[in-house]
């Protein structure tokens, strides 16, 4: 079984890292080690991974001490949660990296059949191509939300990396993606291929001055995903703590973690990593508070109704430029969703959008995103 290759985390390095404190997150979740054994799959619906996978970062990269993130993590006080949060150790490297790409693929499909959501920590990038491949028998397509400041979209390089990842799930033979989106990118770290290929392929990319300046546009986006992930480097050299060769601009400490609730309360997000990451104090207490918002935001998640519960959800008709389009919004929790027939089958989707695309459009504009969507189906 695939889950026999994770490793436990050493007892005599767990007894150093639980907290002491009552109502701690290490007090309180299920942990694997030597003694306490694997967690309870069954009644985990939150797992957490170790990965240390970054033979193919295109950056250079430190090994990454797992342990002191798990200590600034265990500390911290456990959120009114009901959903259980399980330890799973750490995922060791494979003899090359293919092989640790397979095992990080079956391990997110056996998690993903068994309903839990997946927090992936540590690794470089392009971890994020084994986690799409897991999807590959998955009967719909896969959008993907990458938290970085660039496109990772290099087609000059021929082998996988934290730069060409993205390139290589595009070209993918199971042509299972559906949508990829960059929150933060800065367009002087940009090549103009880039920058021309997501617009060719009507992909969505919010640039970080528009992020900073309206983080809610990114709600409905993360809203949509089903794997994100942050690549650390997007982070200001303020909020990463590296003072020598960090980014002058960059996201910060608390938009980052609203980014991350956001990303919890996505009811499709099943998977959630945090790579490229540092090695000090600063980084490591940021790096616990972003898996802790994600949580956070798990815990918050609404049960909305089917779409086609017309009791649910209040229907709005507006015409833009001689097109019709359809709004609907949830009577549980407002928020709204603009309708999409997609043109092979007339089968209904429904792209998570905010009231201000609805106010858009009775100005007679066209919201960016549907016209996207309707070009990419």
């Amino acid at each position: 079984m695939i889950i026999e290759l994770l490793k436990p985390i050493n007892e005599e390095e767990f007894n150093s890292l639980k907290s002491k404190k009552s109502g701690s997150i290490g007090e309180e979740i299920q942990i694997y080690t030597e003694n306490l054994g694997f967690p309870n799959l069954d009644s985990t619906d939150i797992a957490i991974i170790g990965i240390s996978e970054t033979r193919n970062s295109f950056f250079e990269s430190t090994h990454f001490n797992l342990s002191n993130l798990r200590k600034e993590f265990y500390q911290l006080n456990l959120g009114k949660w009901k959903k259980s949060i399980s330890d799973l150790g750490n995922l060791p490297n494979g003899e090359t990296t293919n092989d640790t790409y397979h095992a990080i693929s079956e391990l997110c499909l056996f998690l993903r059949k068994k309903n839990i959501i997946t927090i992936i920590v540590g690794g470089s990038n392009d971890i994020i191509f084994p986690i799409f491949k897991s999807y590959s028998n998955f009967n719909k397509k896969v959008n993907i939300v990458s938290v970085d400041n660039q496109f990772d979209l290099h087609q000059e390089e021929d082998l996988l990396s934290s730069r060409s990842y993205m390139n290589k799930i595009i070209i993918d033979d199971s042509s299972k993606l559906n949508d990829f989106t960059n929150l933060g990118y800065q367009r002087h770290l940009c090549s103009p291929d880039e920058i021309d290929l997501m617009e060719k392929l009507f992909f969505d990319y919010i640039s970080l001055g528009d992020l900073i300046g309206d983080h809610k546009s990114a709600e409905p986006i993360l809203r949509d995903a089903h794997i994100i992930g942050l690549d650390m480097k997007a982070l200001s050299w303020i909020s990463s703590g590296n003072f020598d060769n960090g980014n002058p601009n960059g996201i910060d400490s608390r938009l980052i973690c609203i980014l991350s609730r956001y990303s919890g309360i996505s009811d499709k997000s099943r998977f959630f990593g945090l790579f490229e990451l540092l090695n000090n104090s600063i980084s490591n207490k940021l790096y616990a508070q972003i898996i802790w918002y994600f949580i956070e935001g798990v815990n918050s998640r609404f049960l909305e109704p089917l779409f086609n519960d017309s009791t649910g959800f209040i229907k709005y008709n507006v015409s833009v430029s001689g097109r019709d389009l359809v709004f609907i919004k949830s009577k549980r929790s407002d928020r709204w969703w603009l309708e999409i027939i997609l043109s092979d089958n007339d089968e209904k989707r429904y792209l998570p959008c905010l009231e201000t695309d609805y106010n858009s459009a009775l100005k007679d504009n066209i919201p960016d995103r549907w016209f996207r969507a309707i070009k990419r189906n």
